[in-house]
């Protein structure tokens, strides 16, 4: 997945690898907002699968640490206990 926007530039890429690896890439940007968040509201997408782990923000340099797993999916921090 490829998350960015880009304003008035260009990306220069080495794109060997990319072929060497046989990586797919599928660009992603924002898109509206309040639709989403309507949806999120009547529960109508469950995210919690999406959520690999949670941490308080005691734990918060270890949770970056998880986070930078390859393939980590999302990670919590909160001011609450962690789960």
């Amino acid at each position: 997945m490829l998350k960015s926007t880009y304003a008035a530039g260009r990306l220069e890429l080495d794109a060997s690898a990319l072929v060497v690896d046989e990586v797919s890439i599928v660009g992603s940007r924002c898109g509206p907002f309040a639709p989403a968040l309507r949806l999120l509201e009547r529960g109508a997408v469950d995210v919690a699968p999406l959520v690999e782990a949670r941490y308080s923000l005691e734990d918060g340099a270890a949770a970056f640490v998880h986070a930078a797993r390859p393939a980590a999916l999302k990670v919590v921090l909160s001011t609450g206990r962690a789960s």
